[in-house]
């Protein structure tokens, strides 16, 4: 601006000036200082107070570098991610067992509660012996695993003789053994309950003579020898004649047929025995009724039902499935029958509340071919007891004990596996718990249908490479390489 211009400017303003009031102008003067004035103050006292104040020059640190990691990476969440990639690599080897499995055939498995894999889970198939499963679980609920059955020899003793017949009653005992049979079973008897020890007793009060027979009662349960469905080939072979007094499974010493009547089998093995420790039983062996007034002169106990239901499971063992059945009904029903057995069992099928769809309950073996389960059924089960539960625990052991213990002799899940297999023409199964690290386990069940189903050359590489994927599962990611990458970790 030059000078004349800045005149004219300087004119107009005292011009304006002239025209205002002199209240007006004091106005204007004081609100220009006020705006222009107190920022300079306040500038000006803080340059005062800085030169009075002596502070320390701080250098400062060099910060981290920012992660280069994506704000939604999976990487944030390290422990999630180890988890991810864990599942991956099981479903990865379950896709190679679930390709060589039949076509009619199921797997359900979870970890931990959560499922990892289902293939046709809720497929109706024939699951074998894997019924006995369910047999057990509902067993230890309405008889309780410390319930025990009670054999009572009845009979009148005078000095060393039996006056009249000599009685056995049986209580449905389904482990009732000699020490001579135990010698010729696949699976030995794990926990029997001895006969000679009721042989013992009469030994020991001095007893030489029974002047009538010895007579086996089985009234306690109904007289249903075999499930009506089961073929010739199942029929006293795989189990039955079934009866609540029966000693060595029906059989009798040094006799190829097992007699109809278990009871009658019962008395002939008794008698055996008697005579085999001196004492002379001057009538033949019968079956009947004993009156409720003989007095009683020894009594034999069973295992407890933890135990019981344990030999059924390990060993496979059909005929304490089937009498095991009949006590269900007895207890839960009022009538020892086989069909009051299943219906308390299908009936806690719906009480827990497991899928009970497509399910078919025709014995408590699993050995009639009309049977039909899912994998979801069984694997919801065994998740319901527990890795520490009786059922579970009372399950055949990988490589060491009954049914697997010539399977899984080495590899992963051996000696630690507990598992039911199932077994009958064109059907495989096989279902348990599979333990991993710091209390975490899988359950799992398989069950393969169809023709050649059963032959060890195809289901043995199936099993061990369920196995396989199992152990997958316990392989744990070090989640500390997996933290949020930073800019020098950048590849």
């Amino acid at each position: 601006m030059n000078l004349k211009n800045l005149n004219e400017a300087l004119k107009s303003v005292v011009s304006r000036a002239d025209r205002m009031s002199t209240r007006r102008l004091i106005v204007a003067l004081v609100a220009t200082t006020t705006i222009v004035g107190v920022p300079l103050l306040s500038v000006w006292q803080v340059a005062l107070a800085a030169g009075e104040e002596v502070r320390e020059i701080k250098t400062p640190r060099i910060m981290a570098k920012a992660p280069v990691t994506p704000i939604f990476s999976a990487r944030r969440t390290p422990e999630t991610l180890a988890d991810l990639i864990s599942a991956g690599k099981v479903q990865a080897r379950l896709n190679q067992v679930v390709a060589a499995l039949p076509a009619e055939s199921c797997l359900s498995i979870s970890t931990d509660a959560k499922t990892v894999i289902e293939f046709n889970s809720t497929t109706p198939l024939i699951p074998g012996s894997n019924q006995k499963l369910l047999t057990a679980a509902v067993a230890l609920d309405v008889l309780g695993p410390d319930r025990r059955f009670i054999t009572k020899m009845l009979g009148i003793v005078a000095g060393d003789v039996v006056r009249g017949d000599l009685w056995l009653v049986g209580s449905g005992d389904p482990l009732l053994t000699t020490r001579g049979y135990l010698l010729t079973e696949k699976y030995p008897t794990l926990t029997p309950t001895n006969v000679e020890s009721l042989v013992d007793a009469l030994v020991a009060m001095g007893v030489s003579t029974v002047e009538g027979g010895v007579v086996g009662d089985e009234s306690i349960y109904d007289f249903e020898r075999y499930v009506p469905s089961w073929g010739d080939g199942i029929r006293s072979v795989e189990a039955g004649p079934l009866g609540a007094l029966m000693i060595n499974d029906g059989v009798v010493s040094g006799s190829p047929l097992k007699p109809a009547n278990p009871a009658f089998a019962a008395a002939r093995e008794f008698t055996k025995l008697l005579v085999a420790r001196g004492i002379a039983v001057r009538d033949a062996p019968d079956s009947g009724v004993a009156s409720a007034d003989i007095p009683v002169i020894a009594s034999l106990e069973s295992v407890p039902m933890s135990q019981i239901v344990a030999e059924m499971l390990t060993n496979s063992d059909n005929n304490t499935a089937e009498l095991l059945v009949k006590e269900i009904g007895r207890v839960g029903k009022g009538s020892a029958t086989r069909i009051d057995g299943l219906t308390v069992i299908a009936e806690k099928i719906a009480e827990w509340g497991l899928p009970g769809e497509g399910v078919a309950l025709l014995d408590g073996s699993g050995l009639d071919r009309s049977n039909r389960l899912t994998c979801d059924l069984l694997r919801q089960l065994l998740q319901r007891d527990g890795r520490d539960g009786l059922m579970t625990n009372a399950m055949a052991l990988a490589g060491r004990t009954g049914t697997l213990g010539d399977v899984f002799l080495s590899g992963p899940g051996s000696g630690s596996m507990l598992a039911k297999t199932g077994t009958l023409t064109g059907v495989k199964s096989l279902s348990g718990m599979f333990p991993l690290s710091d209390e975490r386990s899988s359950v799992f069940s398989l069950i393969m249908n169809g023709p050649g189903s059963s032959t060890l050359n195809f289901y043995r590489p199936i099993w061990n490479n369920l196995a396989i994927a199992l152990a997958e599962g316990d392989e744990r990611i070090q989640t500390n390489k997996l933290l949020p990458l930073t800019q020098d970790a950048a590849p």
